[in-house]
């Protein structure tokens, strides 16, 4: 069965068409793409008037390096960059490590004390009021960006759709204060007033907000782990069983504070919401190879200068860039958002091989090189759509800044391996390296200047190339 084009192709091809590019190299990118000539010319209403096998592809680079192998993920699952999994089939349980930094766990810690009020529990009959004596602060009834965003960084961590979860708390004890053994699922009466509408508990985030002097601890009896506090760290697990049935493992107490405080916060997840209840796209599930996901450096100095003399010399070879699926675009009118200038061979192999052991040191794998695109030169007013790098062939990456001409800073803005944002700025000669096609990232922003020019390269593991 020939390849189908779909509408994300329809809209490329019509956007490019209006963008006044060349027909006849439309039709080879659609051709080396593997659709059908007829379903080609159907759509684009042309047929080349020369032989097409003499056509240039706009896109065309270095001979790719052949993925083979699919990548292979379950959907419906967790996959939580940098946490280790317990070695148990009692429970589905992560510690993860460095989740809030310093600063964000004390502008928590700050928030919560400015509207406790006495914790509860959901319990039949008459609560025991010595069974939790800690105090609590809905954080979701703050408009406070920090929260927010701290919301929003553990929904995706997870994966899991906003809709699922109920608002983030924090929990503040002090001495001698304490949550006796208990599960966090719902049960008896107590689902009947909390669960029934909304669902079961599954998943519980929660984070330690700074290092207690003494004492509170979590403790999971069965699965004989006892969680010392460390500020920043996230602990998770579902108290779910796989078949959706309470799981009773997930036992646990928070023994008393000796001495000091303890802050922490703690959002949990519902079996009900609205659509899919996991949301992570495939690119998501690859594992990550650096702890934050990118770090900034500077390139070879010869190496640099050997690029900028081409730049410098060949600026009046640039041809309009066809990028597929639009992510470059002038914003203001939709036009094509930049120009690309060719590499040689012998350049792109150079940039190749001076990158791949820097690369290789930095994400402690060893690697293959896949692409060395050619110099791309935004022009005013250009965006690059956030999104993440090919699946197979983009895992490990570099970006080079050429050349710019701006009238203001224009960053990248990426997310890191624990989903917190970063701009990130570069001058001639500084790279940054990226796990390209695990994280998003893009230049959102318009160009406000003339032009800045990068240079893209690809590597992928050699662990993901089939023999």
């Amino acid at each position: 069965m020939d390849k189908q084009i779909t509408q994300d192709w329809k809209d490329w091809i019509e956007l490019n068409v209006s963008r006044g590019c060349d027909k006849n190299g439309i039709y080879k990118i659609l051709l080396d793409e593997g659709f059908n000539p007829i379903d080609i010319e159907k759509e684009m209403g042309h047929v080349p008037q020369m032989d097409v096998t003499t056509i240039v592809n706009p896109l065309k680079t270095e001979q790719r390096t052949e993925f083979t192998e699919d990548f292979h993920f379950e959907k419906n699952s967790i996959y939580i960059p940098n946490a280790q999994k317990l070695d148990t089939e009692l429970a589905e349980f992560y510690t993860l490590p460095n989740f809030l930094n310093s600063e964000e766990c004390d502008q928590v810690t700050e928030l919560i004390k400015k509207k406790l009020r006495p914790s509860t529990i959901a319990a039949d009959g008459e609560a025991d009021e010595s069974y939790r004596t800690s105090r609590t602060c809905d954080l979701g009834e703050f408009s406070d960006p920090l929260i927010a965003d701290i919301d929003r960084r553990i929904c995706a961590l997870l994966g899991i759709h906003p809709s699922y979860s109920e608002i983030t708390q924090g929990q503040y004890y002090k001495t001698d204060e304490e949550f006796k053994v208990h599960t966090d699922f719902f049960e008896g009466p107590a689902f009947e007033e909390h669960a029934r509408e909304r669902g079961q508990r599954t998943f519980t985030f929660m984070v330690y907000l700074n290092d207690v002097e003494s004492g509170g601890e979590t403790e999971f009896i069965r699965l004989k782990q006892t969680i010392k506090p460390k500020k920043g760290m996230a602990i998770i697990w579902n108290s779910l069983n796989e078949d959706g049935s309470n799981n009773y493992n997930t036992l646990h107490q928070a023994h008393p504070v000796r001495s000091g405080v303890k802050s922490i916060i703690t959002k949990w997840f519902r079996t009900k919401g609205q659509g899919p209840m996991f949301t992570k796209e495939p690119n998501e599930y690859i594992p990550n190879y650096t702890q934050v996901g990118f770090k900034k450096e500077k390139l070879d100095g010869q190496l640099f200068e050997k690029i900028l003399k081409f730049y410098t010399s060949n600026q009046e070879n640039n041809k309009p860039e066809f990028v597929e699926g639009g992510f470059v675009e002038i914003e203001e009118t939709g036009e094509y958002g930049s120009d690309v200038i060719e590499l040689p061979d012998e350049l792109r192999k150079e940039i190749h091989n001076s990158l791949k052991p820097q690369l290789e040191a930095w994400s402690k794998t060893e690697l293959i090189p896949t692409f060395v695109y050619g110099i791309r030169v935004y022009k005013k007013g250009s965006v690059l759509i956030s999104h993440r790098d090919r699946l197979k062939t983009h895992i490990i990456s570099a970006i080079i800044n050429v050349d710019q001409e701006v009238e203001e800073e224009w960053p990248i803005i990426i997310d890191d391996n624990y989903y917190r944002k970063h701009q990130v700025f570069l001058n001639p000669g500084e790279i940054v390296f990226y796990e390209s096609a695990r994280l998003i990232h893009g230049r959102p922003l318009p160009l406000k200047g003339n032009k800045f020019a990068n240079i893209f390269c690809h590597f992928m593991p050699v662990n993901m190339e089939k023999g």
